[in-house]
């Protein structure tokens, strides 16, 4: 038995790279005058995904965000799957319950708590915010 569970674990370890290698798409364009191609094209997805998914009933693979920063004149697009989003809620969630440890309540004024249901919320756009200097987009595919 012991035979089988070293193997196993190697192999384990082997594709943690490869899994997580395939988790993240992080795109940084730099010296961007005008951001609305890239807003345009994200708005026209998430309308998609509203058209197909009205209720925000559907199954979530993914979360994406695109941020636009004026005054350094970068775009920044991520996107992450929701298993991973999901996982890190959990800890964060598990982390502020344990007082004694860390607080993240008293040290960020933010409640983890508040969160809990975050893997609930269906395919569609889950925040905007525009100034005149940021624009930021976050939605759920």
């Amino acid at each position: 038995m012991k035979v089988l569970k070293r193997p196993s674990r190697v192999v384990f370890l082997f594709s943690l790279p490869f899994i997580f290698s395939a988790c993240f798409y992080v795109r940084v364009v730099e010296n961007v005058k005008n951001p609305e191609s890239y807003f345009t094209k994200a708005y026209k997805r998430i309308e998609r995904i509203h058209k197909r998914y009205p209720n925000r009933k559907g199954h979530s693979s993914e979360i994406n965000i695109l941020v636009y920063e004026k005054s350094d004149g970068k775009l920044i697009k991520v996107t992450a799957p929701m298993w991973f989003v999901n996982t890190c809620m959990d800890i964060g969630v598990q982390a502020g319950e344990k007082e004694g440890e860390f607080n993240f309540e008293k040290k960020y004024d933010f409640d983890w708590r508040e969160l809990k249901d975050f893997k609930k919320i269906g395919p569609g756009l889950l925040v905007e915010v525009v100034d005149e200097n940021n624009k930021i987009l976050i939605w759920i595919e």
